[in-house]
């Protein structure tokens, strides 16, 4: 067998991160206090730019009226209708300030995808025109919380990313948390920003989870700089447990959250930043920076890999000894066992590797 049909660790990895993630989103729809919550993707990913690219929609505003919530075993979609008053329009053009738009009035009794109104909320819409009514645009984020703070643009501005981004820096001042929290993700998931520097500004702030989300959405940004910040934070907090119980947890969850932004990383000019966290003494920033040091496949990573042999952890041990045998090139070499062999017996096969690395691997990596 090759060594490319052994490369087990993203797959192992990926699994014990889903696993913490979907037991996360379980946990937090088990807190909600409405009934009809559904797993939906994980709060933070919202694709912005995607829709706002298709929608001919995008506005902000209260709900005036939406008629109650009922439940029915397998109902159609989008068979309510709301009234929303639009305070602020950033795509299309408005017939008058007042629209309706189409929801799930009645719900699955067993849970399912919906996009749920009531009256009194107040939201940001990314819809689309159908007979007369906008419709969401899709099922799971065409309707986010949103603060009511507005910008005043001068009429230059006219893109619609443009504006919305204003908008959002104008919730960084809200007086309520979660609406402060909610247009700090909004910032990050918009792909490109003017200007980072309200963000930053939230750098120092005084609350630990704006600073954190402050770094989530810095990273999805591709703004690396607040990695040594992201190590001091894992470092000053106690290990996220496998269930979290939202919102008390909700600290806690962005250790997974800004895990996963790491492990995302793909630039070479932060790798001295992601193998400092590769002995990180926080299990799950360990896991996931080397998965991103891995992807980089760079040969100055090889001492760290081949001290990471020694890490208490299997999975580690095992992604170390993959990521040597990446930077050799592979290839058919005989003692290499699958993650079930190498759970078995970690110290019969890293000792096997340091002395394939001792003997053989180096050569590969110099030529």
């Amino acid at each position: 067998m090759s060594f490319n049909a052994r490369q087990r660790l993203p797959a192992r990895l990926f699994e014990l991160f889903m696993v913490s993630i979907r037991s996360t989103a379980w946990l937090v729809l088990l807190a909600c206090s409405f009934g009809y919550a559904y797993p939906r993707p994980p709060e933070g990913n919202e694709p912005i730019p995607k829709l706002m690219s298709d929608s001919s929609l995008v506005c902000k505003g209260e709900v005036s009226f939406a008629p109650p919530i009922k439940f029915a075993p397998q109902p159609p979609r989008f068979s309510g209708t709301a009234n929303v008053h639009v305070d602020r329009c950033f795509k299309g053009d408005l017939p008058s300030s007042d629209i309706s738009v189409l929801f799930d009035d009645v719900l699955p009794a067993a849970g399912g995808p919906s996009v749920v109104l009531r009256t009194g909320d107040y939201r940001l819409f990314f819809l689309k025109f159908q007979e007369g009514k906008y419709k969401p645009t899709e099922e799971f984020f065409s309707v986010l919380t949103i603060s009511r703070f507005t910008s005043a643009p001068p009429a230059s501005i006219t893109d619609p990313m443009r504006l919305l981004e204003l908008d959002l820096e104008a919730g960084l001042d809200d007086s309520d948390p979660d609406s402060v929290l909610d247009s700090i993700r909004m910032l990050g998931n918009m792909g490109h920003l003017q200007s980072t520097a309200e963000l930053k500004k939230l750098e120092r702030s005084p609350d630990p989870l704006v600073r954190a989300y402050v770094y989530e959405a810095m990273l999805r940004l591709g703004n690396y700089s607040v990695l040594p910040a992201v190590g001091k934070f894992f470092a000053s907090q106690p290990e996220a447990p496998r269930e979290l119980f939202m919102p008390r947890d909700r600290l806690q969850s962005m250790q997974y959250r800004l895990a996963s932004q790491i492990r995302r990383i793909k630039d070479a000019s932060v790798l001295p930043q992601l193998e400092k966290f590769l002995f990180s003494n926080k299990l799950i920033i360990r896991q996931n920076a080397l998965q991103a040091v891995r992807t980089i496949n760079s040969s100055h990573s090889a001492p760290f890999f081949y001290e990471l042999l020694n890490d208490y952890d299997v999975d580690i041990r095992f992604g170390a000894m993959q990521g040597l045998l990446s930077l050799a090139g592979g290839g058919d070499i005989r003692w290499v066992p699958t993650w079930e062999e190498f759970d078995r017996q970690p110290d019969l096969y890293t000792a096997k590797c340091r002395e394939w690395w001792d003997t053989e691997g180096k050569k590969k990596l110099a030529h």
